[in-house]
């Protein structure tokens, strides 16, 4: 392969942090298969390419456009990019970013790998370490020498190198793409929380073993139903029978990380900490004042489960 060949390439629309990091994966990486590092960048105002240089590329290719929105980002980097047939492009992990690796890819006929950890050569073969929805489960996918990947990485994962500031490169300035599709929301469906799978969900309501018995999940639907909230438990209700092991959290289960769950008549064993910890606003119930779920809860009510559904049963009904 030759070091005149533009190999590696990372996208964005801007000169920011995350950009900086993708850069230095992509020197590694180019550096590995002994090609070039070229960076796209498609936006709404020039950037100061010196910083670029820096941080390993070796050319800058820049199109400015009053309109570079997503469309016209994916019409740019297919029109330029695709021509050159590079082994890997390195977008980022924010939605924008996911947006314009996913229409880059479909259009182009790419590889996909979405969301990605890592890409490296290894004994010559460039290999991407690719997560899957959960976030818990990796695979590594080699990617083929006539064979294109794009990835995109969550900023703070890939690593920026140490700048040299002597280091130089190419600019070179385009014409951004004209979009090739209009696309319109005509209407917003919002998932059914009752059948969403709990990974999914903006809200949980959970039951545990503290319910006494499986009719406990009923009550639970009565808090849940009107916070447009999905029903998950724990392992305990689950190896009870109580409820089908789709809706259990934890180490064991599926790991969530809703806008809101309520802990109902869960101790807290550290699997389903493990599962649910990462919830941003976590409701506990439980008679037990020594109980871990607690630990994490940003708010905790020591009291009678029951008694405290029939309550808000009758304040969200009346």
């Amino acid at each position: 392969m030759s070091t005149d060949e533009h190999k590696v390439w990372v996208l964005d629309d801007g000169v920011r942090e995350q950009t900086l990091e993708r850069l230095g994966d992509a020197r590694r990486v180019a550096d590995g298969l002994s090609c070039k590092v070229g960076v796209l960048l498609v936006g709404r105002k020039r950037c100061e390419s010196a910083r670029l240089f820096e941080h390993g590329a070796d050319q800058v290719l820049e199109a400015v456009s009053d309109a570079a929105g997503p469309a016209t980002r994916a019409a740019t980097a297919v029109r330029y990019l695709r021509p050159l047939k590079p082994r890997l492009v390195l977008a980022a992990g924010t939605p924008d970013g996911r947006e314009w690796a996913a229409r880059l890819a479909v259009h182009a006929g790419w590889t996909l790998c979405s969301p990605s950890l890592l890409a490296e050569v290894i004994r010559g073969e460039l290999t991407v370490s690719v997560l899957d929805a959960s976030g818990r489960y990796c695979r590594k996918v080699v990617v083929a020498t006539k064979e294109t990947a794009v990835l995109t990485l969550k900023p703070g994962v890939a690593e920026a190198i140490t700048p040299i500031p002597e280091r130089t490169g190419d600019v070179d300035r385009r014409e951004p793409s004209v979009a090739d599709e209009t696309v319109s929301v005509e209407a917003s469906i919002p998932p059914d929380p009752r059948t969403v799978d709990i990974r999914y969900a903006d809200r949980l309501v959970a039951g545990g073993r503290g319910l006494g018995d499986a009719a406990g999940f009923t009550a639970l639907r009565r808090l849940a139903d009107p916070l447009h909230a999905g029903i998950a438990a724990s392992r305990a209700a689950v190896d009870l029978d109580w409820i089908e092991r789709e809706r259990q959290v934890g180490q064991t289960g599926r790991t969530v990380t809703p806008e809101l769950y309520v802990a109902c008549g869960i101790s807290g064993a550290s699997h389903h900490l493990a599962g649910m910890s990462g919830a941003h606003h976590i409701i506990a119930i439980n008679n037990d004042p020594a109980a871990p779920i607690f630990r994490v809860a940003h708010l905790g009510l020591v009291a009678d489960l029951y008694a405290v559904l029939e309550a808000l049963d009758e304040r969200i009904s009346g």
